[in-house]
């Protein structure tokens, strides 16, 4: 009897649907649960800076005093975000996507680890303080590298029609993590204020070490995209100093580029902390909300997340990413004063309400503005320059942005109108970069379409050819 004949290895070089480590299944696990320990690990500080650090490390102060030196750890310790992205980003261009995205992954769980093991005030006076910042620039640090890479490896991987949908998964990721996060702190609280403050907050942070090797196992796995490999492959050979330094490369041929991204991702960034970080702060000291109830509401906001990042992906992927973009950076405008107003209705339906719209409106930009700015950059630089924008709009959305709007609110006798005000200008910033790049690149989209007129039959695209995002998506993106 004739054995049957052997099963082939699986091509890690195949098409999106082949089995290995190109698989839909594995691109889709890999990057989500990735983005998922990044962003429970970071999400569990900004909670725990909003509910439980002011007490811990900063007692001596006032109430509002201590939330404004809590929120200032985040936006200093976010200066680590922009190191982390010319680092991670340095790792993915020039060495592969896959060897930066589990260096960030092992920095993330372990600097986590560490701030669940930390002394408070009590015990170790102003070296607690100093010891929360250390470990929060390398939080920060890891996540500059995280995000831009998952995004990157979903979409060089994904099948051209269904770009948004693959880049999509690492937000759902940051949907999960966020539940995950508040879900865990709402456990931590039902023992009670003083129970949390004492040991219960530490709860959160050490669990992130199980997720930590998940996704650690299911990313020692990942294969690069063929596009990737041949890219590296040239950089070596050319050996200039672009392959050397990619942030060279950005800096002398990409630079508007990166600011243009830096500016598109505005809102998505310091939105989502005016809506999860700021609120859960208003709520809890001028609303009358209690923290368990406060890590509800942000609960149901991550679920908004969850549920309606792929659907967003999808309509991207049929209407155009940049029209999707846009249309969800403009309800920014349209929920900015609506969501405050249901949260200062003091009822948990109103809370839930406040920051399940104002999150939606987050959500919608944020599932494919990725994907649109991936394709603004070109493969060699592709990793730094997409990192190095959404970092630097970290920087300022995520730093800046939670304690100015609580100086806002403070400064205007504990009213949110200003902070409503400061998310419409972030909007409008972030939907006037994306206008500028279109008129940006249309000149050289016009000039590279008559280029392929020339010299390709009628009807065939030029030998060799990849399909984009801008490609395969309707004419309204390019």
């Amino acid at each position: 009897m004739t054995p049957p004949p052997a099963r082939p290895p699986a091509d890690a070089d195949g098409p999106p649907g082949a089995e290995g480590g190109r698989s839909p299944l594995r691109i889709a696990t890999a990057t989500l649960i990735g983005t998922t320990v990044e962003w429970y690990d970071f999400a569990i500080y900004g909670t725990a800076a909003a509910l439980v650090f002011p007490k811990l490390f900063f007692p001596e102060m006032s109430p509002a005093l201590g939330v404004l030196s809590s929120f200032a750890t985040l936006a200093v310790g976010s200066l680590g975000r922009p190191l982390g992205a010319l680092l991670f980003g340095h790792i993915g261009d020039r060495y592969g996507r896959k060897h930066a995205l589990i260096g960030s992954l092992l920095l993330m769980g372990a600097s986590t680890f560490l701030i669940g093991l930390l002394p408070g005030y009590a015990v170790a006076g102003a070296l607690a303080p100093v010891l929360l910042l250390i470990i929060r620039v390398l939080q920060s640090l890891a996540v500059g590298g995280e995000w831009g890479g998952a995004v990157l490896y979903a979409v060089e991987n994904a099948p051209p029609h269904r770009k948004a949908l693959y880049g999509s998964f690492p937000q759902v990721g940051d949907g999960l993590g966020f539940f995950l996060a508040t879900g865990v702190f709402t456990l931590a609280s039902l023992p009670g204020h003083d129970a949390l403050l004492a040991w219960t907050w530490r709860i959160p942070f050490l669990l992130s070490s199980v997720l930590v090797v998940t996704g650690l196992i299911i990313r020692s796995r990942l294969e690069e995209a063929p596009e990737i490999k041949e890219a590296l492959r040239e950089e070596r050979e050319s050996g200039g100093a672009a392959a050397k330094l990619p942030v060279l490369d950005v800096a002398r041929g990409s630079w508007r580029t990166w600011l243009l991204a830096t500016g598109a991702f505005l809102v998505t960034v310091g939105g989502f902390y005016v809506i999860v970080t700021f609120m859960s702060a208003y709520a809890v000291s001028q609303l009358g909300f209690t923290e368990a109830q406060t890590s509800a509401a942000g609960m149901f906001a991550s679920v908004v997340v969850i549920v309606f990042t792929p659907l967003t992906a999808l309509l991207g992927d049929r209407f155009g990413v940049r029209r999707v973009t846009l249309v969800g950076m403009a309800a920014h405008l349209v929920v900015a004063f609506p969501m405050f107003w249901l949260a200062g209705s003091h009822t948990l339906v109103g809370l839930w309400a406040g920051m399940g719209l104002g999150m939606l409106a987050s959500t919608i930009a944020y599932a494919t503005v990725g994907t649109m700015v991936t394709e603004w950059f070109p493969p060699r630089v592709r990793y730094t320059g997409l990192s190095l924008g959404y970092q630097i709009a970290g920087l300022i959305g995520g730093g800046a942005v939670p304690p100015l709007a609580q100086w806002l609110a403070g400064s205007s006798g504990a009213s949110w109108t200003p902070v409503a005000v400061l998310f419409i200008v972030m909007a409008l910033v972030s939907m006037g970069c994306v206008a500028l790049h279109r008129r940006m690149a249309a000149p050289d989209s016009a000039a590279s379409e008559s280029t392929a007129s020339d010299s390709a039959p009628s009807g065939s695209a030029p030998s060799g050819s990849a399909p984009s995002v801008a490609d395969t998506a309707p004419q309204e993106i390019r």
